[in-house]
């Protein structure tokens, strides 16, 4: 009977008795197996360190190091551990053979031995060995492929969610840039104060959306250029309760993320901001964090109803309202590092 194995695999014969060693060597070469030899356990862990074999043959009884001691040195390191030992011994008890599964052995051969039993054990070892690697390569390459995917999918809707957030700023007469500009005041921000680096992503990629409730805004109410009635004022402020009526079902924790910031991107640290009135720590983070990024951003640049602030009136407008309309520790920060927040205008700059 003979045992053909797929590619030509190395077994290392580990044996403190040149005849044993002679014997298994030939009948493991007559099969086309690559065959080393070592003659006591030193030299077997030097033999496995240099090259790593495909499988051990393990003598138990041997001077110095006995094949116990051997295995279960290989079993403690990470790059010998997955190397299957088979041991070969003429100790028959019971408890021999338990010590060699213990140690880390994955069979056990009682001298004296049949060839074509240690062949059929061999043979099959090396190919649930072969089975087990490949399995892993495969798991790998799925794991790969599925973290391929979702980087994908985050990247895809990253894009639809400033696309959006665009489309809205581009139908109130507002650069796309906007959408940009508030998502890297607010990361700025919330990096200042820190937030969790999660909610900092979360928040940096839902930011976008914070207007979207303005698709329900009538043209002519959005893009007024005067002052708003009263009326038209009350209907401009539906859009951060409408922005959070379109979002608030979502399961993604990024659109969660951006229904809160359009629910609370106008509430107010006092409590006198909309849609309902919150006040000091009840607004989210994100909420309070956006609320100083989006009013920043509508201050520097020109707005249908407006020309852009200088920087120095800006600056004057979060230290009167530190407080009042913001958070005073995020108004603290902002103003500490006013020149960080210029700068994403000067990277972002309108065309």
């Amino acid at each position: 009977m003979s045992h053909t194995s797929p590619r030509q695999h190395e077994i290392l014969v580990v044996d403190d008795i040149a005849a044993n060693l002679k014997l298994l060597s030939n009948i493991l070469a007559d099969e086309h197996y690559n065959v080393r030899v070592a003659i006591n356990g030193q030299m077997a862990l030097a033999s496995i360190h240099a090259q790593k074999p495909d499988l051990v043959l393990l003598d138990i009884k041997m001077p110095d190091m006995d094949g116990f001691e051997v295995c279960k040195r290989l079993k403690a390191e990470p790059e010998t551990a997955s190397i299957p030992i088979i041991f070969i011994s003429a100790l028959n008890e019971t408890e021999g053979k338990v010590d060699a599964f213990r140690a880390g052995g994955v069979d056990y051969i009682t001298k004296p031995f049949a060839n074509e039993e240690v062949l059929a054990r061999v043979h099959t070892h090396l190919e649930l060995n072969d089975y087990k690697n490949h399995l892993e390569e495969k798991v790998s390459q799925a794991v790969s492929e599925i973290q391929n995917l979702n980087d994908e999918l985050e990247a895809t809707q990253k894009e639809v969610i400033y696309m959006m957030g665009a489309a809205i700023d581009e139908r109130s007469h507002e650069t796309g840039l906007h959408v940009v500009r508030v998502a890297e005041a607010a990361k700025r921000l919330a990096t200042l104060h820190g937030v969790e680096a999660d909610t900092i992503d979360l928040i940096y990629r839902a930011a976008p959306m914070h207007d979207i409730g303005k698709v329900a805004i009538p043209d002519a109410i959005l893009n007024k250029p005067g002052k708003l009635t009263d009326d038209e004022m009350a209907m401009m402020k539906t859009h951060s309760q409408i922005g959070y009526d379109i979002l608030k079902y979502s399961k993604r924790s990024v659109l969660q993320m951006a229904a809160i910031i359009a629910q609370q991107h106008h509430e107010r640290f006092d409590g006198f901001g909309y849609p309902n009135g919150l006040k000091g720590k009840d607004i989210h983070i994100a909420g309070r964090v956006c609320a100083l990024a989006d009013v920043f951003d509508a201050l520097s640049h020109e707005r249908v109803y407006k020309p852009a602030w200088e920087p120095e009136q800006v600056r004057d407008y979060f230290r009167e309202q530190k407080g009042k309309a913001f958070d005073p520790d995020l108004a603290e920060l902002f103003l500490q590092n006013f020149d960080d927040f210029l700068d994403i205008n000067r990277r972002f700059k309108d065309e």
